[in-house]
């Protein structure tokens, strides 16, 4: 009997214990991705997209810049790999339906992201342009415009340079944003947030209950003859 309570234990640890490691290997694995369809060209990052379908992924360089990847729909091919930033959804924002969020267009040009988010995340990206087009882009919808050099390589972005570009066409230093209040479900009618809660508590409950039902089984048992 003693070889079966203590069996029930090590059971109740190790289900609490894969738990807990299943959790963690989901979280690590999540992703953020979008596959979309264009029926015109589109500008991401200084790199134009013709009509087609694709799918957008994020690749995570830093506490404050990200890549943007820009894939066909099975993610086998790449077309174009962009710097960003993350967006912070703020209490009075709401998400386009499409989750793209564009400069206002200039004649002649192809649209251009201003920021693209993914579903069930609490944030978005921010795309950052080429100096040169970030000038066009901030004088054009009076925002100030994210931008790098126009010479960065993709092996660079890690460390390159980030400036703001404002409307007034000055180049200033970029200083990180502090976070944004995370919004409710209740301002942003009809789009479900990821659950951020941890289920650790709940392993833990179960293994608790299991070693409690096997402490039980064993003081009954030691009072029968």
């Amino acid at each position: 009997m003693k070889n079966f309570v203590r069996g029930l234990a090590l059971g109740a640890t190790a289900a609490l214990l894969a738990g807990a490691t299943t959790y963690s290997a989901t979280a690590q694995i999540h992703t953020e991705k979008t596959n979309f369809t264009l029926t015109e060209p589109m500008d991401v990052g200084g790199f134009v997209l013709e009509p087609g379908s694709y799918r957008l992924k994020v690749v995570v360089l830093s506490d404050n810049r990200n890549v943007v990847q820009v894939t066909n729909v099975d993610g086998s091919k790449v077309f174009a790999a962009v710097l960003a930033t993350p967006h912070a959804i703020k209490t009075d924002e709401t998400i386009p339906e499409s989750r793209f969020v564009y400069f206002p267009p200039i004649n002649g040009q192809p649209k251009a992201l201003r920021t693209w988010f993914a579903h069930d995340t609490p944030y978005g990206q921010d795309i950052i342009y080429p100096k040169r087009r970030a000038l066009e882009l901030a004088a054009a919808a009076k925002v100030p415009v994210i931008a790098i050099p126009d010479d960065v390589k993709e092996t660079e972005y890690r460390s390159a340079e980030l400036t703001v570009v404002t409307p007034e066409l000055q180049v200033q230093p970029y200083q990180p944003p502090p976070p944004a209040p995370v919004v409710t479900a209740a301002r942003i009618p009809h789009k479900r947030l990821p659950t951020t809660a941890s289920r650790l508590p709940l392993f833990a409950a179960l293994g608790l209950l299991s070693l409690g039902g096997a402490v039980g089984l064993h003081a009954l048992t030691t009072r029968v003859p």
